[in-house]
């Protein structure tokens, strides 16, 4: 175990042999895939086959889903997030998540940064960290004269954007997208992507995406999943975005990529 730990070190996050379960059913399997540290990875494929089972393992969202458990491990600074010792809030602290859609609190666009900050004990200086999560997600400009009004009066874009401030203001190390841009149009999309870029530079970002442009445009490197003839979600092919998407080794890869997939 420990050549494992020392072999992972270097990589953001890692996987070995993983297994996802719901109950009886096994939605993912054989997973073994590490992450480059402060890069943005995509994980594409097609619907059902265990993209958002994979993303939610890694921050432990799945612990809400009754009978899901996986085998295998995930390993987080050379520690198995799923170990018993572990806690599962600090794990979601330090591995943020932005949902498919929206999801900001029906409070002040204020108090929906404040309110992570305080859950997680920190209350001093609340006014510059607010402020610095929101200029992290290239939001503060549009908003610092309305911090009072509610976050629910914002844009689709705008909304998506609090979210990603709200898991920033809590300093995680890798952020997890589930489809972040799939409720928004081109314009708002297309932001949301140079902020991707832009954090990439200080986070580890993950991000599942059904559209293979942004994919394209917008990772480092590319996980393609398919499904096994059992169901399961299966890695198929896993590089750098630049040759899965002009040079991918297995044809399945390249059916899906180029459109002829099924």
């Amino acid at each position: 175990m420990v050549e494992n730990q020392e072999s992972t070190r270097d990589y953001a996050i890692s996987t070995h042999d993983l297994d996802i379960y719901y109950g009886n059913f096994r939605a993912v399997k054989g997973v073994s895939l590490n992450f480059e540290p402060r890069k943005i990875t995509a994980i594409i494929g097609p619907s059902g086959c265990g993209k958002s089972t994979v993303l939610r393992c890694f921050n432990r969202m799945n612990d809400f889903i009754p009978g899901a458990r996986i085998t295998g491990s995930v390993l987080f600074h050379g520690e198995n997030i799923y170990d018993p010792k572990v806690d599962p809030v600090r794990i979601r602290q330090q591995i943020g998540m932005v949902f498919q859609r929206p999801n900001p609190f029906p409070k002040s666009i204020y108090d929906n940064i404040a309110w992570g900050l305080k859950v997680n004990g920190i209350r001093g200086k609340l006014d510059s960290l607010v402020e610095e999560s929101l200029q992290q997600a290239a939001l503060w400009d549009e908003v610092k004269d309305s911090l009072g009004k509610s976050a629910l009066s914002l844009s689709g874009g705008q909304q998506q954007r609090l979210c990603i401030a709200r898991a920033l203001a809590v300093k995680p190390e890798i952020i997890l997208m589930d489809e972040p841009c799939s409720a928004l149009d081109p314009s708002a999309t297309l932001k949301i992507e140079d902020l991707m870029r832009t954090l990439s530079v200080n986070y580890t970002i993950i991000i599942v995406t059904h559209n293979m442009q942004q994919a394209g445009r917008a990772s480092d490197y590319t996980a393609f999943f398919s499904m096994a003839p059992d169901r399961a979600g299966v890695m198929v092919e896993y590089g750098e975005t630049s040759q899965i998407f002009t040079n991918p080794r297995n044809k399945t890869t390249e059916d899906y990529i180029s459109g002829r997939y099924g």
